[in-house]
């Protein structure tokens, strides 16, 4: 079993008037579902550990990875949240899940709320999970869609759009080392992410991304 953890315990930030559990110091979220623990493994050319293989997509995720993989291509433009505009990575996950009907809020640090948690455990992972990521001491500033056997699609700042990334690849280090938390927005066919009104949180700017991924 590969656990992911991150590296440092914190506290959790405040937003405005709300103890936000995905806004984070030090790199852990918590609210997470169950927590990991243990050293993390990287994928790529730093370390010989791989993500495990995963299960078939269920019904749903195969529509949600059908719809994401239409949008392959289209160019990362910050503050984006269509095809035509071009997407940044909470506009792109938005976008795609309202297709199937399942309405998220619009940033990363809104959707790390949605739905039900699932441990930084990578055997806990399901295609159609949303992965959400966060440099030490900085809150999230990203988010993907898991598609499985250790690879995550993306409209990714670092690689200028919409794209597949293997977590098991030396570019996916700096995605396995921020990785703070994982959500699961459907089960059995129905949606499991609660109310726009209670996961929206008033003045948040739109996300960084994921720019750090071409630190040296």
């Amino acid at each position: 079993m590969l656990v992911l953890s991150a590296c440092a315990q914190g506290t959790l930030a405040v937003s405005p008037g709300t103890i936000l559990d995905g806004v984070i110091l030090a790199g852990r979220v918590i609210n997470s579902g169950s927590s990991s623990s243990g050293s993390t493994s990287r994928g790529g050319s730093s370390s010989g550990a791989r993500m495990p293989r995963s299960p078939a997509p269920t019904s749903a995720a195969r529509r949600v990875l059908g719809t994401a993989d239409q949008y392959v291509g289209v160019p990362y433009v910050w503050g984006g949240n269509t095809p035509s505009s071009g997407f940044d990575c909470s506009g792109f996950t938005k976008y795609v899940f309202a297709k199937q009907g399942i309405a998220l809020p619009r940033t990363s640090r809104e959707q790390v709320r949605a739905g039900q948690g699932v441990p930084l455990d990578a055997d806990a992972m399901l295609p159609g999970d949303i992965i959400l990521f966060a440099e030490p001491g900085e809150a999230i500033s990203h988010v993907a869609i898991y598609v499985g056997n250790g690879e995550i699609i993306h409209s990714s700042s670092a690689y200028k759009g919409v794209n597949y990334l293997d977590l098991n690849s030396s570019r996916g280090d700096w995605y396995v080392q921020n990785m703070v938390a994982v959500r699961r927005l459907t089960s059995n066919g129905r949606s499991l992410v609660q109310s726009l009104k209670s996961l929206t949180i008033p003045g948040l700017g739109f996300d960084r991304g994921d720019i750090g991924a071409l630190k040296p």
